[in-house]
């Protein structure tokens, strides 16, 4: 399966990522001690900190995860942390083919098991293509008072990465709706509300966004890591059959019919980051 996976990365994110290397002359990746380093801390940390996960613990969270895995192979392996928090969220630090995921309490209070395998997914994504590798903000702190025209490539870079992430989420719960309401619970905090009626509001507000956008002035808000919510569910609504088609292997998946897709979602995104450059220079 992981050798079809590579073909859900967003294409766009690999267009801006040469881009960047132009810019900058090289790419600043992690290098392999260092990346080492890093997880062995962060596990510590976490042995320290937070719970891990186990079969004996919480069987039926492990297996949702174990499931993921097994989906996307590749001999990837890891643990899953739960610490305490309110607030919906999860992060994963990697090394190679080794990472631990940390995944906040509210999400396996709230969440249902679908619900939680994107989530598991996305992080999991994170790992597949080695986005642990590019210090994203790191880098922005360093070049955006001297090169603003870096920082922005850096800045879509990193929300095109986060819509090749959701698109693991999504090929591990394999369902839109699942997708769908993980992103408006994170967003909203709210549950028990109807799915129909969840894809019906992101589809709505997908399109008041793209209007709103177009007219608005402060263009602050986009400066930021990740899409907005409503762009990250027209992303999956998109390319949901084709990723569904993948991880049923009904062999309806096309690689090239899937970079059309990609030509459509970066276009949106194109579209927008147009809007605040000129807002910018108004």
């Amino acid at each position: 399966m992981l050798k079809d996976i590579e073909s859900l990365r967003f294409s766009y994110e690999s267009r801006l990522f040469r881009a960047i290397g132009s810019r900058l002359g090289h790419i600043p990746l992690i290098d392999y001690a260092c990346s080492r380093q890093l997880l062995d801390t962060r596990r510590r940390d976490l042995l320290g900190d937070a719970v891990r996960v186990t079969p004996d613990l919480l069987p039926g969270i492990h297996k949702e995860y174990q499931s993921c895995l097994d989906m996307l192979g590749g001999g990837f392996t890891g643990d899953l942390f739960v610490q305490q928090s309110s607030f919906y969220n999860a992060s994963v630090f990697a090394h190679d083919k080794k990472f631990d995921i940390l995944i906040h309490s509210a999400l396996l209070n709230d969440f249902t098991p679908d619900e939680l395998r994107f989530v598991f997914g996305h992080e999991l994504g994170h790992v597949i293509f080695k986005h642990y590798l590019f210090p994203v903000r790191d880098i922005i702190a360093q070049v955006k008072n001297h090169d603003p025209e870096a920082a922005s490539l850096l800045f879509r870079w990193s929300r095109a990465s986060e819509i090749s992430a959701d698109r693991v989420g999504m090929l591990c719960c394999s369902q839109l709706g699942a997708a769908a309401t993980a992103l408006f619970r994170t967003s909203s905090g709210l549950s028990n509300i109807d799915v129909n009626k969840v894809l019906q509001s992101f589809r709505c507000q997908y399109l008041d966004l793209e209007n709103q956008l177009l007219f608005v002035n402060n263009t602050d808000a986009w400066v930021r890591t990740h899409p907005m919510i409503p762009i990250r569910f027209k992303a999956l609504e998109l390319a949901a059959l084709d990723i569904i088609a993948l991880s049923r292997k009904t062999g309806g998946f096309s690689t090239k019919g899937f970079r059309k897709i990609d030509e459509q979602i970066a276009l949106i995104l194109e579209k927008i980051d147009s809007c605040s450059n000129r807002s910018n220079m108004s």
